[in-house]
């Protein structure tokens, strides 16, 4: 898969033949509606067996509004990425909608993700038994990259940072993703021991 990154951390319970996978939307601005980005797995990694590793799979279906993030910058609006625990289709959401759904987002400036490039790093928290806990998004900004998005060229113009020269890259949702998730084991319970000695008469 394209914009595909792997990252492996061992220690959550997850069966080997089926794995665990997040549904991925986002939400542009001031838009309503989530739309689908695709999938998180978690699986065993295909090295050794030993770790688990974590994969983005890009829905296909998948068409960045060009119009819409272009909006978003100029208004110095949010991007929302919402993460949600695998299981009915969820084809068509609202933040609204998913009342009790188990779920996280995470929301950055519209002008950080343009000045990034659409690179990004996506990073799942989730519990010893596969349950989600946080997201953590991050628009992987170079450090020549220009501090403002007053001179950069919207996405409407395809820039070539982006869509490559002459607007080579086809793409229709030119996001370059990076996957990763960590979990922890909770502490163990530290016994509370009572002094042997007897307190001082009196």
């Amino acid at each position: 898969f394209s914009g595909v990154t792997l990252h492996c951390v061992a220690g959550i319970a997850i069966a080997s033949d089926i794995g665990k996978s997040y549904q991925l939307f986002h939400k542009i601005g001031s838009q309503s509606e989530l739309t689908p980005r695709g999938k998180i797995l978690i699986s065993p990694s295909d090295n050794d067996g030993s770790g688990l590793s974590a994969t983005f799979i890009k829905d296909n279906s998948a068409k960045l509004d060009t119009n819409a993030f272009d909006s978003m910058v100029d208004s110095s609006a949010l991007y929302t990425v919402v993460v949600i625990e695998d299981g009915d289709d969820k084809s068509s959401l609202s933040l609204s909608s998913l009342n009790g759904a188990p779920h996280v987002s995470a929301s950055v400036p519209g002008c950080s993700l343009r000045r990034s490039n659409l690179r990004e790093e996506i990073s799942l928290s989730i519990s010893p038994t596969g349950k989600l806990q946080s997201v953590s998004y991050r628009p992987l900004i170079s450090p020549l990259a220009s501090k403002s998005c007053d001179n950069l060229k919207s996405l409407s113009e395809k820039p070539e940072a982006i869509y490559g020269r002459e607007g080579g890259n086809d793409e229709p949702f030119p996001f370059k993703t990076t996957v990763e998730f960590e979990s922890h084991k909770p502490m163990p319970t530290i016994p509370i021991v009572l002094p042997q000695t007897r307190p001082p008469a009196g």
